[in-house]
C-alpha cells in the first residue's frame, strides 16, 4: 500500500491541479459502484481548497469522492456522534487543536512522510496529519483606520478604544477563533489574569459576535468594523481583491496552528483514507498551497514570508477547552 501512495503522490502534476482533473461528476460509472473505489471526506475547508485537491486525487487514482461539508465544530461533533459507525473515512480540515480534542475518535495514522514535514505541531500517537500552516492576523479597513493608527499587539485588542470596533466569530462554532482566543490568553498571560483579559476582550466585542469566521472579514470590508481577527490565508485572499483592507502580525508574535487530516475510527475505506492523506502532504499539492492557495506549506524547507511564531500550547489548549468556553458563554451571556 505504501508503494501505491507514493506512486500517486508522485504522479501529481502543477498543471493538473490547477486546470481541474476529472472531477467526481465525470467518474466513470463503475468507480461509483465499487466499494473499493470509494471515499467519504468530511471537511471544514471551503471548496477553492478541497476542490483542487479532491478532483486531481480522483484523476490520479479512479478513486470517486463523497464530499461532505461543514464547520469544523459541527463536523467534529458529527463524527463524535457516529462513534466509528456509518461514518466518514477522513476528517479533512480543522486545527489540530480541534482535531487532537476528538483524537478519541480517530484511528492513529503515521504518514510515510512524517520526515519531511514540520514536527512542531506533529501528534505523538498519530491523531492527525498536519495539512497547512495558518498564522492568526489582524485585518484593518484602510479606509476608516490610518497604518499608524491601528492595533498593534494583542494587548491592544483588550484596550476599549476598540469598543463596538472588533468582528470576531464565535469559538464555539468557530476553531480558527478558537484558537485566535487561546493565542491571546496565552500570549497576555504574563501580564493579565486570564479572567481578566476575557472580560475585556468580551466586553470590547460589545455583544456582536459573528456565527462563523467567514463573516470576519465582510463585516470590516464593510465598514461595519474596523478591525478583525482572522486567518492571514483570508486576509491574504481579500487583499488581492481588495486594496482597502490592511494586515497586521501582532508584536508579541502570533501563533501558526496547523490545521490537519485525521483518519476516522473505523473508517469503512481506510486504505483510500491513508492514500488522500498522504496526497494532502504530497510536495505538489504543498506547493500549491504556497503557489496560489494563500496557505503555508508544512513541509520542511518551504519558502513562506517570515513571521514572528510563539509555539501554541496545545496540551493547555486541550484541557482547558471547556473551561475557557464556559467563562466566554457566561461573559458572553450565550444560552
Amino acid at each position: 500500500m505504501k508503494k501505491r501512495i507514493l506512486q500517486a503522490a508522485a504522479s501529481l502534476f502543477m498543471a493538473a491541479v490547477m486546470t481541474g482533473g476529472c472531477g467526481s461528476g465525470q467518474i466513470q460509472e463503475e468507480y461509483r459502484l465499487e466499494e473499493s473505489n470509494k471515499l467519504v471526506v468530511y471537511t471544514s475547508h471551503k471548496e477553492e481548497i478541497y476542490g483542487p485537491i479532491v478532483r486531481e486525487f480522483e484523476e490520479r487514482t479512479g478513486i470517486w469522492v463523497e464530499v461532505v461539508t461543514g464547520g469544523t465544530n459541527d463536523l467534529l461533533d458529527r463524527i463524535a456522534g457516529e462513534n466509528g459507525k456509518n461514518s466518514g473515512d477522513v476528517m479533512f480540515g480543522g486545527g489540530v487543536d480541534n482535531l487532537n480534542a476528538y483524537a478519541a475518535y480517530f484511528e492513529p495514522y503515521v504518514s510515510s512522510q512524517w520526515e519531511q514535514l514540520d514536527s512542531a505541531y506533529a501528534s505523538e500517537d498519530g491523531a492527525y496529519t498536519v495539512f497547512s500552516k495558518l498564522p492568526i492576523v489582524i485585518a484593518y479597513n484602510k479606509k476608516l483606520v490610518i497604518s499608524a493608527g491601528t492595533p498593534r499587539s494583542w494587548r491592544d485588542l483588550t484596550n476599549n478604544h476598540w469598543q463596538g470596533n472588533i468582528a470576531f466569530a464565535d469559538p464555539y462554532r468557530s476553531g480558527s477563533s478558537y484558537t485566535a482566543l487561546m493565542t491571546m490568553l496565552q500570549i497576555l498571560s504574563q501580564d493579565m489574569a486570564e479572567e481578566e483579559t476575557l472580560e475585556a476582550f468580551v466586553s470590547n466585542l460589545d455583544g456582536d459576535i459573528l456565527a462563523g469566521s467567514g463573516e470576519v472579514l465582510q463585516e470590516v470590508t464593510a465598514g461595519k468594523k474596523l478591525i478583525g481577527i482572522t486567518l492571514e490565508e483570508t486576509v491574504l485572499k481579500e487583499m488581492d481583491q481588495n486594496a482597502d483592507i490592511g494586515m497586521i502580525y501582532p508584536k508579541e508574535g502570533t501563533a501558526a496552528v496547523p490545521d490537519g487530516s485525521a483518519l476516522i475510527k473505523n473508517a469503512p475505506h481506510r486504505e483510500n483514507a491513508e492514500l488522500f492523506i498522504e496526497f494532502t502532504v504530497s510536495e505538489d499539492v504543498q506547493r500549491l498551497l504556497e503557489d496560489r492557495l494563500y496557505r503555508r506549506s508544512v513541509r520542511r524547507g518551504a519558502q513562506s514570508t517570515p513571521v514572528r511564531e510563539v509555539l501554541y500550547d496545545l496540551e493547555y489548549s486541550e484541557t482547558h477547552r471547556e473551561e475557557i468556553l464556559t467563562q466566554w458563554k457566561e461573559l458572553t451571556g450565550q444560552p
